[in-house]
């Protein structure tokens, strides 16, 4: 089992090839083309990268072997990803939702859903 550190390092590495593709040679809007047999979008859906990350880096999950960060995005950038992880970490998004967009104190009844409560269901 990989060390906190080294699994904290593949995260980061792996944040920052959603962040940045281009600089670990996946498609990005800006040089790559789109397969329109993938999608119909002028754009490719780039939220989900992990099976182009596995065709890239092997089958295998990347923190099987030590992640080759672009020298480009070492230092500070690296610095940043981490920092946003740690402050994503310690949200309490839950909290925020209560506290944002709180609910009706109402009792909810076994026909009623929580978007009829809030009054969304329209």
């Amino acid at each position: 089992m990989p060390s906190v550190t080294a699994q904290n390092t593949t995260n980061t590495g792996r944040v920052l090839m959603y962040m940045f593709p281009r600089q670990f040679g996946l498609h990005n809007v800006f040089t790559s083309k789109v397969d329109f047999r993938e999608t119909s979008q002028r754009f490719k859906d780039y939220t989900l990268r992990e099976e182009e990350i596995a065709l890239k880096f092997g089958q295998h999950n990347v923190s099987k072997r030590k992640l080759h960060i672009p020298k480009r995005l070492r230092g500070r950038a690296v610095e940043l990803v981490q920092q946003l992880q740690k402050q994503h970490h310690r949200c309490s998004y839950s909290k925020l939702m209560e506290y944002y967009c709180p609910l009706p104190a109402t009792e909810i009844g076994p026909s009623q859903t929580r978007l009829q409560e809030a009054g969304l269901d329209q």
